[in-house]
């Protein structure tokens, strides 16, 4: 049996935060240019950003349980 990583967690929300703050720009200038309101575009960013950090942050953390292709 696999010993867990104690940074595995820490290293599962960095990388939630890093892709989500890429992403979620490309999308803020995106919404800018289409509809330019930037309070709404601002709300949606905000809103956007932390239910997608949650949603990948699990996401990560099911796969790290799967066993399928990691060596022990």
């Amino acid at each position: 049996m696999m010993k867990p990583d104690p940074s595995a967690r820490r290293r599962s929300l960095l990388k939630a935060l890093s892709w989500e703050s890429i992403s979620n720009i490309v999308v803020f200038f995106l919404a800018y240019l289409m509809f330019g309101n930037i309070e709404l575009c601002t709300i949606f960013f905000v809103i956007s950003f932390l239910l997608k950090i949650g949603m990948f942050y699990i996401h990560e953390r099911i796969w790290h349980q799967v066993p399928y292709g990691k060596r022990h």
